[in-house]
């Protein structure tokens, strides 16, 4: 008898552990999800983007900060709103708060110029944190960066695009060792039936 409330008991705990594995992300707070997109002027650090380093402001030819032009996920609803860019930005750094949009708040952690080969066409691409509006900071969210030759007064038009996908680790960890104590419950109950 003591022996079948044991087993009961140890199924009853890999029970529990798969249900908390399973219900993980309700525990947690939400995490932001979805694409935003950028686009408006800058002003670089050099007359081309072949040989520019540095974007020096965010203004357009009126001195307008850039606007999103479409939001998913989490941003949807944003479309139209004025962005705060951070400025002066280096090409290959992070910067902190890099744009700021309807509280939400993206860090930008490092970048990597992708093409910039005398073409015309200035390429970067980065990771970094996005956080606001109550929602969990996610982290691993992709910067996307393009500015393109044919400046107007020495402004450059720009398109930029962030795009947050959470993270699953913490229900990737319980839910393995839920499978892990449903293993050892398994090795515990053959090791009882081969002493019967």
């Amino acid at each position: 008898m003591k022996n079948r409330s044991s087993k009961t008991i140890l199924v009853f705990l890999a029970l529990g552990l798969i249900s908390c594995a399973l219900c993980v992300q309700q525990a947690q707070a939400v995490p932001i999800t979805g694409a935003i997109t950028f686009a408006g002027g800058v002003t670089l650090n050099s007359g081309s983007v072949n040989t520019a380093t540095q974007v020096l402001t965010w203004l357009d030819e009126s001195g307008d900060m850039p606007t999103v032009q479409s939001g998913s996920g989490s941003f949807a609803g944003l479309d139209g709103q004025t962005a705060i860019f951070a400025f002066p930005w280096t090409f290959g750094s992070g910067q902190a708060a890099l744009w700021t949009v309807g509280g939400f708040t993206f860090n930008l952690i490092s970048s990597t110029i992708i093409s910039q080969m005398g073409d015309g066409f200035l390429a970067v691409s980065g990771t970094g944190t996005i956080s606001g509006n109550g929602y969990a900071t996610t982290t691993g969210v992709t910067w996307n960066f393009t500015v393109q030759d044919d400046a107007s007064n020495g402004v450059f038009s720009f398109s930029g695009a962030s795009e947050a996908i959470p993270d699953g680790g913490p229900t990737v960890a319980l839910l393995g060792l839920a499978l892990a104590g449903i293993e050892g419950i398994r090795r515990k109950l053959m090791r009882g039936k081969e002493l019967n």
